[in-house]
């Protein structure tokens, strides 16, 4: 049960972080914790260096997903 729950969590992250993902490519300007927004125009170098900072994020997160389904599961109880 505790598998299931953490797994849940991590999916509507997995899913947050990408639909965050796809709304910064989709209009070329990222929004940042503080209110600040930064075109690619304008700052090309924080501008990526803010898509790769989510795409290692989201990668993170489908890592915990592989291990829940695949890793975990092969391990020998001792």
């Amino acid at each position: 049960m505790p598998v299931t729950s953490i797994l849940f969590v991590v999916i509507i992250a997995v899913a947050l972080l990408a639909l965050r993902l796809f709304n910064s490519l989709r209009t070329m300007q990222i929004q940042l914790g503080f209110g600040a927004i930064v075109p690619r125009y304008e700052s090309p170098v924080l501008f990526w260096l803010a898509i790769v900072l989510q795409c290692l994020g989201l990668g993170a997160l489908l890592a915990i997903i592989y291990c829940v389904f695949f890793v975990l599961p092969n391990q020998v109880m001792s």
